[in-house]
């Protein structure tokens, strides 16, 4: 009895500090909340644990998990059952997350709630198994709580389970909404119609691009806000499945303005050459243009006395005056197109080529009319038009060559004059048979020279690289353009032979360079595809001595629109060699970001046509810095073509240009004797 007459005093002693002791521990956060989830105490554990100080806790509310609703059912469970327990990750003040095993208790003072006890304790296990599993768990869930896609996970019967922030982010409609158990089509219907839709909208959606989906593909789905979304479906174990969501509205929109660029003469906002193209391409039928479809060529007279007497502003101004006006005269069904300089291209396919002739003689008076210009008098200028028409079995290549013959008839008729194709035509383009005789001989009787034109690197405004330029002096007519003499080459098998000529004059004359210059030699798409291109570049530069990173060949837009089997082996094999590959002319043919990463590219050639505006025009610079930036992107130099005064050079070494090349560095001069003897 003495014993217990002790006890009461003892027992509160040890009590006492029993309490302490439990409230001071520093490997578990105790803190007591009143009835309605406030905290009253938060003990040196908890503040050991989660960072938080008693100052900044005391007081507030006590929230559990992501939402303010989740403590209200955590509570809620712990007054019902009295005691609550779960685990889950918890924050930290760092911004840290720790796995929590949290127990709510309720405390009672006979039928009155007084409050709570919570209990957390860090549930990471330190096992290394157990330890490798909750890394993986907590790796998961930061990550899907920071991935920059939008991600839903789906059961097998296609109900959504999982969404995380990114997801609701994306869509407005789904904000503040519990998505748990929602099928995939009505989760469709309101991230991609509206907060209205019903599910069978959703249902009709996703019916369109199952098939794409289920396949693994990519599928990009518009959005009611305008936006483009990049969705990518995966399969999980037992049916279910995932799905990610990206705005891709940036990107969508730059591929289309790239496209637009790749197939819209800037100057003017017509199509270009290679838009043309794939516009008689998609005309054919069984092989050949449908019947009736009518090609004109169009050429201005008198359009160099302007640019000559005005200037290039003036003639700029000029084109884009008849681009207008061809767009005005031009039915819907047809196509106007700017070949470069002042030849226009209007294609009518099937029934609406019956207007040509009309088209024809009423686009004479139009374009006869006086053009004002700016600062300057009305100037004019006519027209000389081309008329060909597709019969059973014209190809695009035929009806090309029958509107340029047309065209040549109607130049040689005089101004403001248009002429139909007939065969008899043929015949009049006799002397572009014999010039290709001439080149023939020319190139057996040694009358062909190289020139040199130079490449500055921008950095150190030193020399980098020459440009090899074909050059051919007809002992009767004169200088002969390489703009005239190449199209005949590259009709033909000639094209081979000289390329093949020019490169191993090239080569010859740089191994006798006393610097290191790189020396750029132009191939057509006719030398590749069948491995002999490789072949003969390793033996001249077996025969020469030249290294082979000296050599760099210039390839034009076309070899990416063409699909012969072998190009891009014989590209790789060259490229395996050390030799560099260039994309001469970029932006004014076939340009593709899809085709380009195919193409082992070291560096990439801005068309003059880009440079010689970029001052004047910020469309023009603005196209200056997306090439160079894209060159940055990919890795591959760029060169500024054109460059012909030192507010162009300004330009171009601003926007990021590594290299230049034009007039204002050197025009393109023929090799000396003494360097094509030391070349061997």
């Amino acid at each position: 009895m003495a014993v217990c007459a002790e006890a009461p005093d003892t027992g509160s002693a040890l009590h006492n500090a029993y309490s302490r002791l439990v409230w001071n521990a520093a490997d578990h956060a105790l803190c007591l909340l009143d009835p309605a989830g406030r905290v009253v105490a938060w003990n040196p554990g908890a503040e050991h644990l989660t960072g938080y100080p008693a100052a900044e806790v005391v007081g507030r509310a006590f929230t559990y998990g992501d939402e303010p609703e989740d403590a209200a059912l955590a509570l809620a469970a712990a007054r019902q059952a009295g005691r609550y327990e779960t685990d889950g990750w918890w924050p930290r003040r760092d911004g840290s997350r720790f796995r929590a095993h949290t127990v709510i208790a309720a405390i009672r003072d006979g039928d009155r709630l007084a409050g709570f006890a919570q209990i957390i304790r860090d549930a990471t296990p330190q096992r290394a198994e157990g330890g490798q599993f909750e890394a993986v768990a907590l790796i998961l869930d930061l990550a899907l709580s920071t991935m920059s896609q939008g991600l839903c996970l789906f059961d097998a019967d296609g109900k959504a389970r999982l969404l995380n922030q990114r997801f609701f982010a994306m869509f407005a409609a789904t904000a503040g909404r519990d998505l748990v158990g929602v099928p995939v089509e009505a989760l469709w219907a309101l991230a991609f119609v509206g907060p209205q839709a019903e599910a069978r909208e959703g249902a009709a959606l996703l019916a369109g691009h199952e098939a794409a989906l289920g396949r693994g593909e990519t599928v990009v789905i518009p959005t009611s806000d305008g936006r483009a979304i990049a969705l990518v479906r995966r399969g999980v174990p037992g049916g279910a499945f995932v799905v990610t969501f990206e705005d891709v509205t940036r990107q969508r929109e730059a591929e289309l303005e790239i496209s637009r660029l790749a197939h819209h003469d800037v100057l003017t906002g017509l199509a270009n050459r290679a838009m043309l193209w794939r516009r008689l391409r998609e005309s054919i039928a069984d092989g050949a243009l449908s019947a009736g479809t009518a090609l004109l060529f169009l050429d201005l007279d008198g359009f160099k006395a302007v640019n000559d007497e005005l200037g290039h502003q003036a003639g700029d101004a000029l084109l884009q005056q008849v681009a207008e006006r061809l767009r005005r005269a031009m039915p819907e069904a047809g196509l106007a197109a700017r070949f470069g300089g002042d030849e226009f291209a209007l294609l009518l396919p099937g029934t609406a080529g019956e207007m040509a002739v009309s088209l024809a003689e009423g686009l004479l008076i139009e374009l006869a009319r006086p053009y004002p210009i700016e600062g300057h008098r009305p100037c004019l200028v006519t027209a000389s038009i081309g008329i060909a028409f597709a019969d059973p079995g014209t190809t695009p290549d035929a009806m090309l060559h029958r509107a340029d013959c047309a065209l040549y008839a109607a130049k040689g008729a005089g101004k403001a004059a248009w002429r139909p194709f007939t065969p008899e035509l043929e015949t009049e383009r006799s002397d572009e048979g014999r010039l290709e005789q001439d080149l023939r001989r020319a190139l057996a009787a040694g009358q062909l020279g190289v020139a040199y034109q130079p490449i500055i690197g921008l950095a150190h405004g030193a020399v980098t690289a020459r440009e090899a330029l074909l050059r051919w002096t007809h002992p009767e007519r004169g200088p002969i353009s390489p703009r005239r003499f190449i199209p005949l080459a590259e009709k033909s098998d000639l094209i081979r032979r000289l390329g093949l000529w020019v490169l191993d004059r090239a080569c010859r004359d740089a191994a006798a360079w006393p610097d290191p210059a790189r020396i750029c030699v132009n191939v057509s798409v006719r030398q590749l595809g069948d491995g002999s291109l490789p072949r003969a570049v390793q033996e001249i530069l077996a025969q020469t001595g030249l290294a082979p990173r000296r050599l760099e060949l210039e390839i034009t837009e076309t070899v990416l629109s063409n699909t012969a089997n072998g190009i891009v082996d014989d590209l790789q094999l060259l490229h395996a060699m050390g030799v560099r590959i260039s994309l001469d002319d970029f932006g004014v043919g076939s340009s593709s970001l899809g085709r380009l990463r195919a193409y082992p590219f070291d560096r990439i050639k801005l068309d003059a046509s880009f440079v010689r505006d970029a001052v004047e025009r910020p469309d023009c610079r603005a196209i200056v810095g997306v090439v160079a930036e894209l060159g940055r992107r990919l890795g591959i130099e760029t060169v500024a073509e054109g460059v012909e005064t030192p507010a162009q050079l300004a330009v171009v070494h601003e926007e990021g240009f590594t290299e230049g090349q034009g007039y204002l560095f050197g025009r393109a001069v023929m090799a000396s004797p003494a360097a094509r003897a030391a070349g061997g």
